[in-house]
């Protein structure tokens, strides 16, 4: 495209000769200049045309830009409508943790990557905690357990989150695998599908609340508390803005005909002070092996997270339960069947967790906690057990003291001591007491 200056007889004549011309006659110059600006302008709008027709998002940009509103001291303010738009959908599509299917969803990756290391002075024979399984004093296999070192990397952990809008409702599905199955292989953790307020598949047990759990590095979580993850039909809602109510069937022990009934309440506190929760357990529990005898397994909970300052939050959380080895960890056999007849004998026994944690700085906190159970010592299960288990245990008892460090937001860093202590139905011990490590890095 030529400009109309270029065109002009007097140009192509030679420059002496316009230089002459101009200066001959000012008016006529004056006149020429204002034709020359006119046809410019013209120029001007039709490639304004041309632009806005061929890319219409420039044009999208352009009227955001003249309805913004202007100052006199920030004249910035006229290109960040544009640039924000372009940044925002460049981010979108490069993102390789955030992306949308074929079929609409949106589909977010997240994880971490984690490495593990423990010397064990007295435990288990595993790198993660058995309290309920550590070798008891004076026997066979307490020399294998002692001194030893172990590393694993399998708590690594992947996880893929799904939302897809439908005809008005959100459906969402999550699966969440690590390397913690057999032989290092991947296990799935959650795998299950909601739908407003209802959800279908794997995840953890209502009659849990891990949001009530002390820090701890141990990946296999802290004595007194559980982490079940189990199949279930699972109905939720709000009372109120800070009050939550679960609902849920899940699968409980193999031999059971029905699914067991599970119930939470949730209150969160004012002011994100922190939250609480009441859980019931209720279940048939039936044996095949006593001629299909059954019998009612229950349980109850009750736990909270105060945030006191902060810098400090304390935690807590009680249950009792009769009747069921599955939902808490570290627990003995949920019954057992008398030489002479047919009918159960119930393991009854109360579990408790507190901790407390501290952040001394962005960058490091530290957990002080401990964990009990009890279980009952004069009821017949453990009557039975007095004279026909020697590693069923009356009592277990566990501390730990940790501190995680955060050189930078994704990567956590951490160390950790446990000593714990097991005590049988028929008055053995057996003591935990190991150091463990931890690198982890979140995506």
């Amino acid at each position: 495209m030529s400009l109309p200056l270029m065109k002009k007889p007097a140009i192509r004549q030679g420059l002496a000769v316009s230089i002459a011309t101009l200066m001959m006659t000012a008016t006529h110059a004056a006149s020429a200049e204002q034709e020359e600006i006119a046809q410019l302008r013209a120029e001007v709008e039709a490639l304004k045309a041309l632009i806005q027709q061929n890319f219409p998002q420039v044009q999208q940009a352009s009227v955001v830009a003249k309805s913004a509103p202007l100052t006199t001291t920030s004249p910035a303010v006229e290109k960040t409508p544009v640039v924000s738009a372009v940044t925002a959908t460049n981010s979108e599509k490069s993102s390789p943790l955030q992306f949308k299917t074929a079929g609409g969803s949106e589909v977010k990756l997240y994880g971490f990557v984690r490495g593990d290391a423990s010397y064990q002075v007295d435990g288990g024979n595993a790198i993660f905690n058995r309290i309920n399984a550590v070798s008891l004093d004076n026997t066979a296999d307490q020399n294998k357990t002692q001194d030893r070192f172990y590393s694993t990397a399998t708590t690594t952990r992947f996880g893929l989150d799904f939302k897809t809008p439908i005809e008005g409702q959100e459906l969402g599905a999550k699966v969440e695998v690590d390397f913690r199955g057999s032989n290092d292989s991947l296990r799935i953790r959650h795998a299950y599908l909601t739908l407003n307020h209802w959800l279908f598949g794997q995840t953890t047990s209502n009659f849990l609340a891990t949001d009530l759990q002390p820090e701890m590095l141990d990946f296999n979580s802290p004595l007194g508390i559980g982490t079940f993850r189990t199949p279930m039909l699972r109905y939720s809602n709000k009372l109120s803005t800070d009050t939550s109510y679960f609902l849920g069937l899940e699968k409980g022990r193999d031999d059971n005909r029905f699914p067991a009934l599970t119930a939470k309440l949730k209150q969160n506190f004012a002011a994100g002070k922190g939250t609480s929760s009441l859980r019931l357990l209720a279940q048939e529990l039936r044996v095949t092996e006593a001629d299909n005898e059954t019998a009612f397994s229950w349980g109850v909970g009750l736990g909270a997270s105060y945030k006191v300052t902060d810098q400090l939050r304390v935690l807590g959380d009680y249950s009792h339960v009769k009747g069921d080895d599955k939902f808490l960890l570290y627990t003995n056999t949920a019954y057992n069947v008398g030489p002479e007849t047919t009918d159960l004998n119930l393991n009854e026994f109360d579990a408790l967790t507190i901790g407390t944690t501290y952040q001394f700085n962005p960058k490091v906190r530290g957990t002080l906690g401990y964990g009990l159970m009890l279980a009952n010592d004069s009821n017949d299960f453990a009557d039975y057990l007095a004279v026909t288990d020697t590693v069923q245990n009356k009592t277990l008892q566990q501390g730990w003291l940790n501190v995680m460090y955060n050189p930078v937001t994704p990567v956590t860093l951490g160390v950790e001591y446990i000593y714990g202590e097991r005590e049988t139905f028929s008055g053995v011990k057996g003591k935990d007491n190991r150091v463990g490590a931890m690198a982890r890095y979140n995506f």
